[in-house]
């Protein structure tokens, strides 16, 4: 039965943009001894498009196409990806494959991406420092502005 060798889950998100893309690629080891790299991608929560990369390829030739797609995901000028920690619940081949389960193990001692078990619970970051902050002396006096002029043109004025 094929198997996830590596996956790696990536998310752009852009607000202003109305963008909320995710971006998955794995590394799957067939029966026969060969390998293939798979990516999904779209709009989170709709159906992911799904594309073969390579196929029948030695690991070296199928890690080396995973490796330039993620590289110019993550490097792209207007629609940079980033790590995403829980991608797998958005992606319908690593359900498929029972990524993230007990039952498929072999994904997780091979050195790919360890999904947590309470992926549903995100728990807070526990090291988080928040810093004191000064308000500068120039932002407390500003001057109102009435109209065009602010008060202290109103004075230099002259009728």
């Amino acid at each position: 039965m094929p198997h996830i060798v590596r996956a790696e889950f990536l998310s752009y998100y852009n607000s202003a943009r109305n963008s909320d893309k995710v971006f998955n690629v794995f590394l799957i080891g067939d029966d026969d001894g060969t390998f293939r790299c798979v990516s999904e991608y779209g709009r989170r929560g709709s159906n992911l498009i799904r594309d073969t990369l390579c196929t029948k390829q030695r690991r070296e030739t199928a890690e080396s196409k995973l490796r330039q797609k993620l590289a110019a995901k993550r490097n792209h000028r207007e629609t940079p990806y980033t790590d995403d920690s829980f991608g797998y619940n958005y992606s319908p081949l690593a359900g498929e494959y029972g990524f993230g389960s007990e039952q498929n193990d072999r994904a997780n001692t091979t050195g790919a991406a360890q999904p947590s078990n309470t992926a549903n619970s995100v728990q807070p970051k526990q090291n988080i420092i928040e810093f004191p902050r000064k308000i500068s002396e120039k932002t407390k006096e500003k001057p109102r502005q009435i109209g065009i002029l602010n008060q202290e043109q109103m004075n230099s004025l002259e009728i």
